[in-house]
């Protein structure tokens, strides 16, 4: 049985971005639920944060049928079978001698990354730190590991400059999703300016998720998570005012293409493949 001190761990470590990024945060739910198959707890850790809907509908998935311990099962070979697609639709995208910008840290984004690089392209990647938690350490830091040597790291308000830099064009945005919708996607606070500097230089734009990650409830903005004001500014003057959302809403756009297990599409697209792989979804 998982005692409530773990699950209270759990809860804690996903709220903290102690456990960061959508598929280490399903995973951890979904290791719990192994231990002990309780929905209610299921529930509380996939809720923890607001914006978590690939743990969300694991919880919705577990507990919508029979064989609690085979769907728990089924649902990580969902997210492995996805990412393994996504990674092979999405080192198509990749050319050799051609620059990435990506923003955060996503998981499928890096694989794709490091994939081109084993399979012997030379391509340069620009990430931003991702202020204020800077888990574009994490993204570049991986791709330094697994050999890539042309990795630069900038700050977040550079982005747009580096975009418009003549001498040294970017090819493409890349970028990874924490939730799927019928208007746009929702990623990383900071997402939304990149993407519109991208847009006026006509540079094409690629958001890499599964779509595990659909939710087909309307978004709306008071979903948004507010981040404690200490994660900006641990010692700031007591009358100081914050704004720290965490995440931007994206519209889909022209050259917006969502790179899924079901191939790469367009926005207006996910609504359809989201039900037709995964029809438990729409069951809310």
């Amino acid at each position: 049985m998982v005692c409530m001190p773990t699950v209270d761990k759990i809860a804690s470590d996903i709220k903290s971005l102690k456990i960061q990024g959508a598929t280490h945060v399903a995973l951890a739910v979904l290791d719990a639920l192994e231990k002990t198959p309780d929905k209610a707890i299921g529930e509380r850790l996939a809720y923890a944060r607001p914006t978590e809907p690939l743990a969300q509908n694991a919880v919705r998935y577990i507990f919508g049928g029979e064989n609690v311990t085979e769907r728990i099962a089924r649902y990580k070979s969902f997210i492995t079978n996805a990412k393994t697609s996504i990674t092979t639709y999405g080192s198509t995208l990749i050319q050799d001698g051609k620059a990435y910008l990506t923003h955060c840290h996503a998981s499928t984004v890096t694989n794709v990354f490091v994939t081109s690089h084993r399979s012997g392209k030379h391509i340069r990647v620009i990430a931003t730190e991702t202020r204020p938690l800077m888990q574009g350490r994490i993204t570049v830091k991986e791709l330094l590991d697994a050999g890539m040597k042309d990795v630069t790291l900038i700050v977040d308000s550079a982005a747009a400059s580096v975009l418009s830099d003549p001498n040294k064009p970017v090819d493409a945005v890349f970028v990874g999703a924490d939730l799927l919708s019928d208007d746009g996607f929702v990623n990383k606070i900071g997402t939304l300016p990149i993407i519109i500097a991208a847009q006026e230089r006509r540079i094409p734009i690629y958001c890499f998720s599964t779509l595990l990650k659909y939710d087909p409830l309307p978004f709306t903005p008071d979903r948004i998570e507010t981040r404690p004001a200490s994660e900006v500014w641990p010692d700031a003057p007591s009358d100081l005012k914050t704004l720290t959302p965490a995440f931007d809403v994206v519209p889909y756009s022209e050259n917006i293409r969502l790179v899924t297990e079901a191939g790469i599409l367009p926005g207006d697209q996910v609504r359809l493949a989201a039900s037709k792989h995964y029809p438990f979804i729409m069951n809310i």
